[in-house]
């Protein structure tokens, strides 16, 4: 489960809630009293949607997917698929209240927002009541390491914020002696790159599904126009964003 956590939420298994990380798990034990039971017979698994991209990957049997360009190309094509139709897209402007983008001597209300900003800094904005909705995000860096007779590798790491500066070096020290432990690798790399990211990964800790249960709670009874959508709430993954995002959408216009 550790290696699991670590590579999906770059967290612990031991802080982490199974019934927000892993719903599918939860609701097949929850359904049979075993998850290998539960999962064997299908419970848990949401409704699939179906599409020609989707029938195409299934035939294929796709099991992951990625764009030529790198995943940025996804947000870049949707500003384009948007601007050619009339849509205003601001960027760079900083969020100055729930409904209201700050826009240097001007500012923009909206009638609704959907929020996909970070819940940590969305939270900053809502009113005390809505405290509860911050979700603590993990510490992560990316090191490419090249030794001698080997390809390149990286690692993905999580280190614990407390009692420690986060360097470089620090990170290159733990990706050196991750690769001498996991890979027989002892020998210093020829080069090493390091890519640290701060709050990076949104961590569904114990009781996250609660957090967000009352923040949606507030929202509608004090009736805010604002539909939370994004990494910070149900699912970390691209797949998860984006089906969140679809979800807000969809919400946002039967309002």
């Amino acid at each position: 489960m550790d290696s699991l956590c670590c590579g999906v939420f770059a967290g612990n298994s031991r802080e982490l809630s199974i019934r927000s990380c892993l719903p599918s798990l939860f609701q097949a034990e929850q359904t049979h009293r075993s998850i290998l039971l539960g999962m064997l017979l299908g419970a848990g698994q949401s409704p699939q949607l179906d599409s020609a991209l989707i029938r195409q990957a299934q035939a294929e049997r796709r099991s992951q997917w990625s764009l030529r360009g790198g995943l940025e190309m996804l947000p870049q094509a949707l500003e384009t698929h948007l601007t050619s139709r009339g849509i205003s897209v601001l960027k760079g402007h900083p969020v100055s209240g729930a409904l209201e983008v700050s826009l240097g001597d001007s500012s923009l209300e909206a009638d609704h927002v959907i929020s996909a900003i970070p819940a940590s800094v969305l939270s900053k904005l809502l009113p005390a009541e809505a405290a509860p909705l911050a979700v603590p995000s993990a510490i992560t860096a990316v090191s490419s390491s090249a030794c001698p007779g080997n390809d390149v590798g990286s690692w993905l790491q999580t280190l614990e914020a407390s009692g420690c500066v986060l360097s470089q070096e620090l990170f290159q020290h733990q990706a050196q002696k991750a690769a001498a432990t996991q890979l027989g690798l002892t020998e210093p790399p020829s080069y090493c790159l390091v890519h640290p990211h701060k709050n990076c990964i949104p961590q569904y800790t114990l009781g996250h599904w609660q957090k967000l249960e009352s923040a949606r709670q507030f929202l509608a009874a004090q009736r805010l126009p604002l539909t939370l959508a994004g990494a910070s709430h149900e699912g970390v993954a691209v797949n998860d964003c984006i089906e969140s995002g679809r979800q807000a959408a969809v919400s946002a216009l039967h309002r």
